[in-house]
């Protein structure tokens, strides 16, 4: 391990800042891989030229931001990024917002993201990537009446979509806000015609991205939207249990 590009820090620095800055730079420029242990703190503190205590609070912040595993009587592992953090930092945030979060706010994001991706995959989705939609779509083709099952794999259709986009970024952004996009699911099934109205959305998609007709698919992917905002606007006005998380404006149609 000494042989890592570690060069001792100059002293006016804030050294604990510095050291982590340096040791996430050598997590994500892949030096670190996930899994590998970290040297001991005494070890680091020569490394950089630090205290052990300066190595303690450095490794403490990374260890906040998802980066480093702490294991009890081993010592720290490199977890490496991950988009966990982000999800549960932001479903928290939207959780915590005061009323409730705007329906419209979600399905307008959804509406640019969702679309971008519908409109990538049906350039850029391979064989494979058709398949894994096709057998997602008939999956929750099958689960009609198990509610649970269906805002699973209807999930799992949208993030199959992203998959096939090849963009990791699309996948990242949409699995950010994939908890909210869970319970908007979940309380749209409340609807008894939402299973047959996603069904053929959903094929309707699946066919244009088939197909490789990205127009088609970026139309298809704005009609289906477009119900699912309707139809949430309506469960949210007729379940007012709901909306502890989502709520819609007072002069809503």
């Amino acid at each position: 391990m000494n042989n890592l590009p570690i060069r001792t820090l100059k002293r006016e620095e804030r050294l604990s800042d510095r050291v982590a800055k340096r040791l996430e730079e050598l997590i994500v420029g892949g030096v670190l891989k996930t899994g590998q242990r970290l040297p001991p703190e005494r070890e680091l503190a020569e490394m950089f030229g630090v205290s052990r205590t300066v190595v303690r609070e450095a490794t403490h912040n990374l260890t906040a931001k998802g980066l480093l595993e702490v294991r009890p009587g081993s010592g720290s592992y490199v977890s490496g990024p991950s988009t966990d953090s982000v999800t549960e930092s932001l479903s928290l945030l939207l959780r915590s917002m005061e009323g409730g979060l705007f329906v419209e706010d979600l399905h307008e994001v959804r509406r640019v993201l969702e679309t971008a991706i519908a409109t990538r995959a049906a350039e850029r989705a391979t064989d494979e990537d058709i398949l894994d939609l096709e057998v997602t779509l008939r999956r929750m083709e099958e689960a009609e009446g198990d509610s649970e099952a269906i805002a699973d794999l209807d999930v799992e259709f949208h993030r199959a979509l992203a998959v096939a986009a090849h963009n990791p970024l699309f996948i990242i952004l949409l699995e950010s806000i994939g908890e909210l996009l869970l319970a908007l699911r979940r309380m749209a099934l409340q609807d008894p015609d939402t299973f047959h109205k996603a069904r053929y959305h959903h094929r309707d998609i699946f066919e244009k991205v088939k197909n490789r007709d990205p127009p088609g698919a970026q139309e298809a992917m704005s009609a289906h939207l477009n119900e699912a905002e309707d139809t949430m606007r309506g469960v949210l006005k007729t379940h007012g249990h709901l909306q502890s998380l989502f709520r819609v404006p007072e002069n809503s149609p």
